[in-house]
């Protein structure tokens, strides 16, 4: 009995001895971290070029074609412009912190990185992703009264509610890309982490 043990034990040692003298090669590891950092930065450099577009529509439209005269109006297409802005900027700064990390750097080093910009970008995708929505929403509000001057009550209702069905879209579809991103993000910790046990 003790020899039939004895043998379980050895097979139980030798296989371990395997897996760690096997484990997972650091360049196929590097690799895969690479291959989610790129998809990362495809996403962002997406958020940047919609919300640039979306940034020259208000403004053209609020420019040329609906030019605002009460002071309320213009703070509220200032808040839309001015939330935009900061979220394309807030992008723009990720996109250059990522660009910084390494993945060919020490393994403690670049895990650290990692979970540095993880965090970043989790309240990037957050609080502040909240917070401008929520500007972007009163600026769109601050801009009611003065729409109601030149349309009738129907138009005003469907204009309003077409606005909270496209920022439900929108939010579903941002909360969608977020999740990928975070995805992506925790893959590469962990890709690092397992970097950094084999070593």
């Amino acid at each position: 009995m003790s020899t039939a043990m004895d043998d379980l034990q050895n097979r139980w040692k030798d296989a371990k001895k395997n897996l760690s003298t096997n484990p997972r090669p650091a360049q196929e590891i590097i690799s895969l971290a690479k291959a989610k950092k790129k998809s990362t930065l495809y996403h962002q450099y997406g958020n940047i070029g919609i919300l640039t577009l979306v940034l020259i529509m208000i403004l053209i439209f609020f420019y040329y074609l609906f030019p605002f005269q009460e002071t309320l109006s213009r703070t509220g297409v200032a808040m839309m412009a001015g939330g935009l802005l900061l979220r394309i900027l807030i992008e723009i700064f990720t996109v250059i912190k990522s660009l910084r990390i390494d993945l060919g750097e020490t393994a403690l080093k670049t895990t650290d990185d990692s979970l540095a910009y993880y965090k970043l970008r989790k309240t990037v995708n957050g609080p502040v992703t909240l917070t401008v929505v929520c500007i972007y929403s009163a600026g769109f509000y601050m801009l009611t009264p003065e729409f109601s001057k030149h349309f009738e009550l129907c138009t005003m209702v469907a204009m309003e509610i077409s606005y909270l069905v496209i920022a439900g879209v929108l939010i579903w579809q941002i909360r969608k890309g977020v999740l990928g991103e975070m995805k992506n993000l925790s893959d590469i910790v962990a890709l690092k982490n397992e970097l950094t046990s084999d070593q």
